[in-house]
């Protein structure tokens, strides 16, 4: 409606050959597309956003109490490299799984060698699930932790 109408006017023909070649959608996508400065799509992980990341998540059939065991894993079944090259993880608030950041350049490599056991999936994450708020420094809280001293029970002169 802001457009004035002598220059809808001087776009008319171009809009009538394209509507000839192409359904409308498309033509008004591809021009959205273009206006908007996006013509390409970067993949981005589901969990950071960071761009040439996939998104993964791992479950298993019981709980753990680190993500050592996740860690572990990975290096076990895709190798050092790989676990190298994850840039997070973190576990889910049931403990019984993780998600992980992994370069997109692994997708291919995943799908090939990965293979799911009886208690552990290795999955792309489609939604983030809800996950724990974990804090090793914090593990041994002041006021009930092993001892309650600080340092997480331990204090100068040995364990408190």
């Amino acid at each position: 409606e802001e457009v004035p109408r002598a220059v809808l006017l001087s776009f008319t023909a171009y809009a009538k050959e394209l509507l000839a070649t192409r359904p409308a959608e498309e033509i008004v996508a591809a021009a959205l597309s273009y206006i908007s400065g996006v013509t390409e799509i970067k993949k981005r992980s589901t969990l950071s956003s960071m761009e040439g990341f996939t998104a993964y998540q791992m479950s298993n059939t019981f709980e753990v109490r680190s993500p050592y065991y996740f860690w572990n894993a990975l290096e076990q079944r895709l190798g050092e490299t790989f676990r190298g090259d994850v840039k997070f993880m973190k576990l889910t608030k049931d403990k019984m799984g993780c998600v992980i950041d992994v370069p997109c350049k692994y997708d291919e490599f995943i799908e090939d060698t990965w293979h799911d056991s009886n208690t552990m999936k290795l999955f792309k994450m489609t939604e983030i699930p809800v996950l724990e708020d974990y804090d090793p420094r914090r593990r041994f809280d002041q006021a009930g932790g092993r001892g309650g001293a600080r340092n997480g029970g331990y204090t100068r002169g040995g364990r408190s």
